[in-house]
């Protein structure tokens, strides 16, 4: 009889783990789908504003700071498409609304060109070394990149010894360089709104990762958000 009611046993505890096995195979499906949809958008988007930076290029060979503000967006896109699922991740649906308008909400930036407050032989130049940054800040955190605040791990070299947001920072200087060369009340409010947004986003990621003892000390080393000595 003992015996009978072990096996018995073993064969509902297989049962009972083959069933929760599943509903977490369910689960993984389910946010790989969503991972799937939201890369998808973003190649959408990536393709959408390449494309008018491109004609824009070739409308006006001159438009050298409408071609970088088009590389620089891809460099978002292509970086999301290659980076890597996170050990957790804000799925707060404020958090998706802002992070979502933060990162696509460029499409919506003219890429006429405007009144160019500084020339764009000035602004160009210095949009190359804001894209340069940015790079160095993406090669720095390698696949650990993510639209949404993620815990991907701790970064804290390359590029992160200088900021704490390092590739924010660029982008940043990148969009007001544009907005200078192609100034447009339009784009002076989407730029105002994608920022304000970039700032909520760092917020969140920050209370995401502030959890973790190393990124509470790493935030000690590095003080500065955005700006050296600044913010």
């Amino acid at each position: 009889m003992l015996a009978l009611l072990t096996s018995k046993s073993e064969a509902l505890s297989h049962n009972n783990e083959g069933g929760f096995v599943s509903a977490a195979r369910k689960r993984e499906m389910l946010i790989d789908l969503r991972e799937g949809f939201f890369r998808a958008c973003a190649l959408a988007c990536a393709g959408l504003f390449v494309y008018r930076g491109v004609h824009q290029l070739v409308e006006d060979p001159t438009r050298l700071n409408a071609a970088l503000a088009a590389v620089s967006e891809i460099l978002t896109f292509t970086w999301l498409l290659l980076s890597r699922r996170p050990v957790t991740r804000d799925w707060n649906p404020l958090t998706v609304i802002v992070s979502i308008t933060a990162s696509f909400g460029v499409v919506l930036i003219s890429l006429e060109p405007g009144t160019a407050l500084l020339p764009v032989d000035i602004a160009a130049p210095l949009q190359i070394l804001a894209l340069l940054f940015v790079i160095w800040g993406k090669a720095s955190l390698g696949r650990s990149f993510a639209i949404l605040p993620a815990n991907r791990g701790v970064m804290t070299g390359g590029a992160y010894r200088i900021v704490r947001h390092p590739i924010y920072a660029g982008y940043l200087a990148g969009h007001v360089l544009f907005l200078l060369s192609a100034f447009s009340f339009h784009n002076f409010a989407v730029y105002a709104v994608i920022t304000y947004m970039q700032l909520y986003r760092i917020v969140r990621e920050e209370a995401l990762l502030s959890s973790l003892p190393e990124y509470r000390d790493y935030m000690k080393r590095v003080p500065y958000r955005l700006l050296y000595r600044v913010f």
